[in-house]
Order: structure tokens, then sequence, then C-alpha cells
């Protein structure tokens, strides 16, 4: 990026000009960001009262020090935000200036804009003010700190604080309530006011700045549309397939992956802009909203202070004209597209040539945590093929350390020797047993990814079991699976789908046979009938409660602890009883069969479970495995 040159005269001139800021309102506030940041733009006050509270959000005056249409505004013009970077940033206004005489800093005089909002009891906005003002900050809190005071009733900021961790709440609360989710968490997943995934806060006091924050920018956009003023607002829409707001909530938290709610947003979101006609903001489900809370940071607020402090309160025309100001609008969400598509284009160098560094040292592999090791999982299949991580990725298989998004990559990654796939293929099929639901992530995963869907083919046999055949890139498995309930026949499903996929054995979706599923259920008759049941009273004196109270859940609880397959369960009708063959495997073996009649198939599958817990209590006596 090029670095422009600092123009020395103006900044020389405002650094020595003395503040007169006596005639302006004196506000009290503090400010809390991180704890290196330098350019601080906003600070905090609350006033709570018996019908609700006053917010006021107290933001640098950038306008009042530079002069319109100076080389410092032009400067910003060429550089529209702050960047931040690993190694720094490079400010949108020199630093003598943004870290310094613009910057709200502890114990210092500087001039303010302040938005007073008026709260009722249910957080509803009733009165919003633009004042101008001047601030001297009591308090320069760092997440860490402000954290701390709010733990500390004897800091002296500490009742201050805990009013404003209450109305954050209420804030988030109500905007929940009304079906946003830009700003929020969903699922254990964090969302910034875009609906982008971010970091999760570790403060409560981020809150307490995010929410205000919007508070402000919504309670000001709110302003310049009732007075019909064209600001830069930043609009946010979604696309024609995305749901309305509660059912898109609803659908993320079903999700639950990070990679999977990533995938939805981008298809359903579009990218937030700026525009001089207001439009509204979908994520977080307001009519109007701007950006106004970081002028020494934002070329968009600075322009919008100029504007609403020109009209507002000045009692002026605005400086720039609807067709200047899209104008603006238009550089401004050109230019910053610019600079993400040339980070974007950094930051992927910058991994491409450290995956392919590490691949080159093996040692260094296995010192990777699970978050390295997975961005060098799916940057690898750019630079090589995934040979080079077998070793690795098999310890991590048979340690379960390995997420759903891993596991797509090596179902459908790719290998220069077809060895390495089969040495992987073996330890993930047995994970995928123990574990059968994280074949649905993954197929999940992989039609998010390639923006389609999975699709299923579902019968149901004469046992009144369900079978399945799952069909995805118009694939599918010559057999169907088959269980006793509808969720257990669709997980093992689509692990017979990424068994198929691995050892290239599936077919085309139109050369589906269903006289298949009439030979596998004759198949699964014989196995269930292949010998006489006898009932014979059964010594449960050695078994725990709660395997006779619930043996169906005891036993895969069981299974699971000895890192074993979950059970299966064959059903046959034999007049007016359910005939139940209950399997339990070890390394694709029967280690275990019993089987049981009952009333019911709840029944049967109930005293069958019974019968192999006792048997599996024997097995591990007379012949230890080591499992």
């Amino acid at each position: 990026m090029t670095l422009y040159p600092i123009p020395r005269n103006e900044v020389d001139k405002l650094l020595k000009e003395p503040l007169t800021i006596d005639d302006r309102e004196p506000v009290l506030g503090f400010t809390i960001d991180s704890e290196t940041s330098m350019d601080l733009d906003d600070a905090l006050w609350i006033e709570p009262h018996k019908s609700g509270v006053v917010i006021s959000v107290h933001i640098a005056d950038v306008t009042a020090l530079i002069p319109l249409k100076s080389q410092l505004e032009e400067q910003a013009f060429l550089r529209v935000e702050t960047r931040y970077l690993a190694t720094g940033n490079k400010p949108m206004f020199p630093r003598q200036l943004s870290e310094d005489k613009l910057s709200l800093l502890e114990d210092q005089p500087r001039w303010t804009l302040t938005i007073r909002i008026t709260l009722d009891k249910s957080a509803n906005i009733r009165q919003t003010q633009l004042l101008s003002t001047h601030l001297t900050s009591l308090k320069r809190f760092s997440y860490v700190s402000a954290d701390q005071t709010l733990n500390d009733p004897s800091q002296p900021l500490f009742q201050v604080l805990r009013y404003c961790e209450l109305w954050a709440q209420k804030l988030a609360w109500k905007r929940q309530q009304i079906g946003a989710f830009g700003q929020t968490t969903i699922a254990g997943l964090t969302l910034d006011e875009e609906g982008r995934l971010i970091e999760t806060p570790l403060y409560h006091s981020q809150q307490i700045i995010q929410e205000f924050m919007v508070l402000a920018n919504t309670a000001i956009a709110s302003l310049a549309e009732q007075h019909q003023l064209p600001i830069l607002y930043r609009n946010h829409t979604a696309s024609a397939i995305a749901p309305e707001s509660k059912v898109l909530i609803e659908t993320l938290t079903t999700l639950g992956l990070p990679e999977l709610v990533r995938q939805k947003l981008q298809s359903w979101l579009n990218p937030a802009t700026y525009s001089a006609a207001v439009i509204g903001h979908f994520a977080l489900c307001v009519p109007a909203y701007t950006h106004f809370t970081s002028p020494i940071r934002r070329l968009a607020d600075y322009i919008n202070h100029r504007i609403l402090k020109a009209v507002l309160i000045e009692q002026q025309q605005s400086p720039y004209k609807v067709e200047e100001l899209e104008a603006i609008a238009q550089y401004i969400n050109e230019k910053r597209q610019e600079v993400k598509e040339k980070r974007n284009e950094h930051f992927r160098e910058q991994r491409l040539v450290k995956t392919a560094t590490i691949l080159n040292k093996k040692e260094t592999i296995s010192t990777l945590s699970d978050k390295e090791f997975s961005q060098i999982l799916k940057d690898s299949l750019k630079v090589a093929k995934l040979d080079k991580l077998v070793p690795e990725v098999k310890q991590r298989l048979e340690n379960r350390t390995l997420k759903p998004s891993d596991l797509y990559y090596l179902v459908f990654g790719d290998y220069q020797n077809p060895d390495n796939r089969t040495l992987i293929k073996n330890e993930l099929l047995n994970y995928l047993a123990q574990q059968p639901a994280l074949a649905t992530q993954i197929l999940q995963i992989a039609a998010a990814i390639g923006q389609t869907t999975v699709h299923y083919v579902e019968k149901t046999t004469t046992s009144g079991q369900f079978a399945f055949w799952t069909v995805f890139e118009e694939k599918t498995t010559i057999k169907p699976s088959i269980a006793s309930s509808k969720q257990a026949a669709k997980h093992q499903s689509n692990r017979h789908w990424l068994q198929g996929k691995l050892e290239d054995s599936l077919q085309d979706v139109k050369d589906i046979d269903e006289t298949v599923l009439e030979e596998q259920v004759m198949e699964e008759t014989l196995v269930c009938a292949s010998s006489v049941v006898t009932e014979e009273p059964l010594d449960l004196s050695t078994l725990p409660s709660e395997a006779i109270n619930n043996p169906i859940a005891y036993l895969h609880t069981t299974l699971q602890r000895l890192k074993l397959k979950n059970p299966t369960y064959l059903y046959n009708k034999m007049g007016s009883q359910w005939q139940c063959c209950c399997q339990v495997e070890w390394l694709d073996e029967i280690l275990i069969e019993t089987e049981a009649l009952g009333q019911t198939k709840k029944d049967g599958k109930t005293q069958a479970s019974l019968k192999a817990i006792l048997k599996l209590n024997n097995h591990w006596i007379e012949s230890p495995v080591n499992f």
C-alpha cells in the first residue's frame, strides 16, 4: 500500500492551536477498548431513572479539528479507513492526531459529539439528541480492567459499569426478540453486526461496547431518517433464497457446526454497503442503520459527522449534495472491497507458504494445535496432496481429536498413493461406526461447500424397519442401509455412502435396484431366525440397577466406553410376537449375538440388550480383549 506524505503544516498547526471548548456542554464518560488501542474515539455514560435510562455515547468530534477539504481530509479519503495488521496499524489520520489530539485519552479535554438516548424500561428508544460537547475522560478501561471493576464493588465506577452491563443485556435480549442475529451468539457461535462468524468475546465489557455502539448507530440513523436527511446509511440485505430472520436463526441453531453456518450465511447474505438511500439492515433487523461511532478510524463515520453536525447542530445545509454523497458511498464500497481482496490474497499466500514449509518439516506437524492442524489440512490440498499428513492424521483419528470439517477433507481430498487413502479409510470408518452422526455432518459440510443438497431414497421394510439410500453428487450405494429408527438408518446410509466414496464403489442414482432391498431384508430375517429363541430366567444379580432399568442405553454407553461400535438390531415377526436379534461387533466380526422375544419390538430390543450386557460382562471376564 502506498504511504501518503503527512501534511506536516496542517498537523503542526493543530498541535499548537489552543483548545477552546469552554462554550460546549461538559459531559462525563469513560472509554473501554482493547489493551493496545490508541485511537479511542468513543466513550460512555449512563444515568438510570425510574422510567428507564439515559445512555450517552460520546464520539470524538474529528470534524472540529480537521478542516473541510484540507490536505488531512484528502489523505483520509485516499485511505478510507484505518487498516489493522499483525505488525501494527496504518491510521486514516496521522498518529499525532489519531492517537493523541483526537483520541479520548484519560484526563485530557477533548471535543466531542454526544448521542444522548433516552430508553424506557423495555429498552425502546424514546428520544435521541445530538449535542456539541466536551469530555475529559474519567478512566481509560481495557476490557480486562473493566471486567475486574465489574466484580469489585470497591472500585469508583463499579456501579456505573454494572448499570451499563444490565442495560447491554436488555438491549441484546430485545434485539434477539425481534429476530436480529447480527452482533449476537447462536449455538455457541458469535456473529458480527453483518452476520459473519467472529471470535467469541472473552469479556463481559465487550458486550457493553457492542450493544451501546449498535444502539448509537441505530438511533442516529433513525434521527437522520426522521429529518429525511441523506447520510451514508449502512444497508444490509439478504439474498433471494434466504429465509426470514427467525427461521434463519432456527436453522443456524440446528446446523451448529461453524463450517455449515459460515457456508449458509455466505449463500443467504449480501455484503453490507453504504448508500445515501435507506434500505435497512437485515442482520440487525432495523429499518435504518449507519456508522457514526468511529470517525477517527472510518471515513464513512467522518462524513456522517460533517452532515449531521452541520444540519442538526449548526442549522446549516449539508456540505454534500445527494449525488456527491452517492458517489462517495460507491467510492468507499469499492475501496473497501479492493482492500478486502488484497488482504485476503495476502493472508492466503502467507498460509500457503507456511503450509508448504510445515509439510517439508514433518517433525513440526505433530506439534500443531487442533486449530492449526485443521488449517494445514485444508491448505495442503492447494499446495500438495494429503500423503505427508497421513501418519499424523491416523494418530489424531485414533485419539478422536479431528473435527467434522477435517474428516470432510480426508474423504474428499486427493492422495498420491492409494495405499494412504486405504490406511485412512479403515480408521475413519471405525470412527464413523462409533459416532454415526459424524457421517451426516460430513455430508452436510460437503453439500454446503458445493452449494448443493443431500437427497435420500427412503423405504420401509415388511418388518417395519427403515431403509435408506443416500444420494449425493448423483451417486449412491448399491445396497440400502436398514435400521429400526429413521435417524439411525440415515446416519448408517451416510456412513456407507462415504465408504463407497473412499472405495470408489458408488453407482449412479439411476441404477438403484429396489429388489436388492427385498434380498437384504430376507438375509437379515434369516440371520435373525437362524436359531430357536429360548427364554430362560436371567441371572441379573451381577448387573447394576441402571443396566436393569434401561438396558438399551446402558449397552450403548458401555460400548462407547470400550470404543466398540453401537449394536445392530434385527427384527422378525413371529406370530403375535417380535423376535429381536442384537449383534455387537469388534473389528468387523460379530463378538456377541443375542436373541429375545417380546410383545412389541421395543420389548424384544430391551430383552436382547439385557442378554448382550450379560454376555459382554462374561466375555470381558473370560477373554479380556484390549479394546
